[in-house]
């Protein structure tokens, strides 16, 4: 069984999960490594099954990533339209990183990462829930002491 597969509404809570932009963008790029386990994660929230979180930057580096993609020719113009629409129209609920930029400077210079990285560190520690990343070199960077943080592939 793949990560969150299976989660099961009733009387449970609703599971909620923090993701960034690697796990979010291998829903529309085709990327062998982990695919199918960020595809598992995003029909468990269309189910209702988990609610999304992510710090406001998110939309900004989805578009950027489709772009790039756009300009590398891995997908055309149209392809890149397409997904951010369908992305925007997920529910995901965006929070407003810059409120808690204290947080954010200090897990960066703890763990010496970029702000973008962190901002999504600091909101899932804020919410006690799991962070799920498909950056490796940020998994890396924090899961002997981040136990919260989970690699997609886990």
């Amino acid at each position: 069984m793949t990560l969150y597969e299976g989660i099961r509404v009733g009387k449970q809570k609703m599971k909620e999960l923090v993701l960034d932009a690697s796990v979010v963008l291998k829903w529309y790029l085709p990327d062998k490594e982990c695919g199918q386990e960020a595809l598992n994660i995003l029909e468990q929230h269309v189910a209702g099954y988990v609610a999304l979180f992510a710090p406001s930057i998110l939309p900004y580096e989805v578009l950027n990533a489709l772009l790039v993609a756009e300009r590398m020719s891995r997908i055309a113009e149209e392809v890149a339209e397409e997904a951010f629409h369908a992305f925007l129209e997920l529910e995901i609920n965006f929070q407003d990183s810059f409120r808690d930029y204290p947080d954010v400077l200090s897990v960066a210079r703890f763990f010496q990462r970029s702000a973008y990285d962190t901002s999504y560190l600091s909101l899932a520690r804020a919410k006690n829930i799991d962070f799920v990343t498909g950056d490796k070199r940020l998994y890396n960077a924090v899961k002997d002491k981040l136990k919260w943080v989970k690699w997609i592939g886990e």
